[in-house]
């Protein structure tokens, strides 16, 4: 039965098709021959692995088959090795082909295969390969941080091909956020450990060298380094070179060579279905095509955004995130699971010496018994081997406090960490607005040059004239405009990822609470949207305890809860006001009230909004769950006011819903408590 399965099994092999190059071809007819003669299932599971990457590049999806018949076998001989190399391969092939949280999910899993199993050798494949996706998703310091990870296992292991591989991804990912001397640094060390272990020279690092030549302004030297790294390269990679290519061709304004190497570009990419290189190459010709002919540019714009949909749609998007959470989310389970077997290892030792004791208070009770002078010394030392016993106790009651406090403090700087993180990835977008800022300026400079030639020549062109100055004032407003845009960006930024850092002070809640109200409406109201106003409108009713006493908390932490509930109340009614249009009854209204009951300041935010139904209503203190559109909410809102109210001033935050008639959020703040 196991002869017949292994040949059935080499027979799927051997159908799958030939790689495209020469080498590559003799590579895999090798490993081939290798797996006929194989004599161990475990030596046949490394040899198909390796078949797996050879497939890779040229023929992805027989790479998939293949590593799905690799997983199987090792799972049926109980070889995690095996198994975890094979998915890592099928992960990488899953980011070629542009399917991201797949790829991530793959990858993850073989890292928990690898920790169950007690193999951290095995754990540099994965974590490279999560390197490679958040270089994709130009997440380039957590990149970084990866790559960093599985070059510290590969020099453990004295694997220096791999570890060369490594410091080439990360000056490739220094030089992606212009650190180009880490960049360099890191590429001429990984040209230097491929020499010393008498590797072939990777493409990938002439094209990493021609790419920092470039940002450094050496246009001719990045030419050469492309050239060189053209030759070497197939699939993606000779995509990515091309590309590049028609990128310094097109900067040098030579458009004839920048849309034939585009055009080849492209042609590779879809070859090997390669998402990011058809976005690319396509996003260029569409640029290249704009001035010369519309109608290829338009259809070229819509392969670019095909493969950006697929690539970086919502659902891409939001299958990322949940697949990120729920790591960190196991993560911290895994830890707090070895955390609590070491406890419960410490204790079983503490109850082992405590039996231990007793056995020796026996035998030394038994000796007092018979010997009646030593009486009064084991009756002391017996006092003081129960003091040590409930010493310990104590101690160990302490240490198990101290435990759930600190977990509880990691929890929470992890969901800040996670806000600061989510806050400062959203950075790349001010570079669009201080594009135009930049373009627009340096344009003014020329306009106002030409402006100046004009007026000092003896016969005044005034049309001339009116149109340059006309031209001025209009890229004045543009500068205006984007620099205004990127400053509401930065505020946007800076008010998620504040921290609070305030003292606790005596507050009156109602004029917090009417403060915040207001802030929120009239700030709505104030807000543009496509250049007009947006017409909003809303009931506010307030419905304050005057003998409301003063309470000791942190206003702006309050504020920033009362705030985020009002914004919450609005964003409700306004989506309400657009499903009620017909409704010429329905008025939106928002109500805040306060009230002292049980030694507790209550606050309420009431809106006759959408409201929620129960599976919505469970998830909503949850991090990063959001029911806004993508782009409009982060899911952190809810969660950070639950914290501050329960974590931070040992208050109590309720929630009652109706779908399709309201909500009201109930926080309850203690008087007399000062945690």
């Amino acid at each position: 039965m196991k002869t017949l399965t292994f040949t059935l099994l080499l027979s799927l092999i051997w159908s799958v098709g030939f790689a495209q190059n020469a080498q590559g071809r003799l590579r895999i007819d090798s490993l081939k021959r290798q797996l006929t003669i194989a004599k161990h299932d475990t030596s046949r599971v490394l040899i198909m692995v390796q078949l797996c990457n050879s497939y890779r590049v040229p023929q992805p999806d027989s790479a998939l088959f293949l590593g799905q018949q690799t997983v199987k076998l090792a799972q049926k001989i109980h070889f995690p090795k095996g198994e975890i190399q094979a998915l890592a391969h099928m992960g990488r092939v899953q980011l070629d082909i542009g399917s991201l949280p797949k790829s991530l999910e793959i990858q993850f899993r073989a890292l928990q295969i690898a920790e169950d199993n007690h193999l951290p050798a095995e754990k540099a494949l994965p974590l490279g390969y999560i390197g490679s996706i958040y270089f994709t998703l130009e997440n380039h310091p957590k990149a970084i941080s990866y790559y960093r990870q599985a070059m510290v296992i590969y020099e453990a292991n004295h694997n220096y091909p791999q570890v060369s591989t490594q410091k080439m991804n990360i000056g490739n990912a220094f030089e992606k956020i212009n650190q180009l001397d880490s960049a360099l640094y890191y590429e001429q060390q990984a040209y230097e450990e491929m020499l010393r272990a008498g590797t072939d020279i990777n493409p990938i690092i002439f094209r990493n060298l021609g790419n920092i030549q470039a940002k450094l302004g050496n246009n001719r030297l990045a030419m050469d380094y492309y050239q060189k790294s053209l030759p070497l390269s197939i699939g993606r990679v000779k995509a990515i070179v091309l590309n590049l290519m028609a990128k310094l061709y097109q900067k040098e304004n030579q458009l004839d060579s920048s849309i034939y190497y585009a055009q080849r570009g492209l042609d590779e990419s879809k070859l090997t279905n390669y998402k990011q290189g058809i976005l690319d190459g396509s996003t260029l010709l569409s640029e290249l095509y704009e001035a010369k002919d519309l109608i290829k540019a338009f259809s070229y714009h819509k392969i670019a955004a095909a493969a950006k949909d697929s690539l970086f749609g919502p659902k891409q998007l939001q299958a990322l995130q949940t697949i990120v959470v729920e790591e960190q989310v196991r993560q911290q389970e895994a830890e707090a699971q070895r955390e609590a077997e070491r406890v419960a290892y410490q204790t079983q030792l503490r109850q082992y010496a405590f039996l231990a004791g007793l056995g020796v208070l026996f035998l030394i009770a038994f000796i007092l018994y018979r010997t009646n002078k030593q009486q009064k010394k084991a009756n002391h030392l017996l006092h003081r081997q129960k003091e040590e016993i409930n010493l310990q106790r104590d101690k160990a009651e302490k240490a198990l406090t101290e435990l759930k406090s600190t977990q509880a403090q990691l929890i929470q700087k992890e969901k800040l960490a996670s806000l600061g993180e989510l806050t400062a990835g959203i950075a790349h977008e001010i570079q669009n607005p201080l594009n135009f800022v930049n373009n627009f300026s340096e344009l003014s400079v020329d306009l106002a040059q030409e402006l100046k030639e004009e007026v000092e020549k003896p016969n005044i062109d005034k049309e001339l004239v009116s149109d340059l100055v006309g031209d001025l004032v209009q890229n004045q407003e543009k500068i205006n405009h984007h620099g205004k845009r990127a400053s509401s960006i930065v505020k946007g930024m800076l008010e998620h990822s504040r921290t609070a850092t305030g003292e606790r002070q005596l507050t009156d809640i109602n004029q917090l609470a009417d403060e915040y109200l207001r802030l929120a409406y009239h700030g709505l109201k104030a807000k543009n949207q496509d250049g007009s106003t947006i017409r909003f409108n809303c009931e506010l009713i307030t419905d304050f305890d005057p003998n409301l006493p003063q309470i000791e908390i942190i206003p702006q932490d309050i504020g920033r809860v009362l705030l985020n509930l009002i914004n919450n109340a609005f964003y409700a009614v306004n989506v309400g006001s657009v499903q009620n249009a017909a409704d010429v009854n329905y008025s939106p209204k928002v109500i805040v009230r306060s009230q002292t009951l049980d030694n507790q300041i209550v606050i309420q935010v009431k809106d006759n909004g959408t409201g929620m139904s129960k599976e919505v209503q469970a998830k909503i203190f949850q991090p990063f769950f959001t029911t806004k559109p993508t782009g409009e909410g982060t899911g952190l809102g809810l969660s950070l006011a639950y914290d501050i109210v329960t974590k931070g001033h040992g208050g109590i935050v309720e929630v009652e819903t109706t779908e399709g008639e309201g909500t009201t959020f109930t926080v309850k703040l203690p008087i007399s408590t000062h945690s």
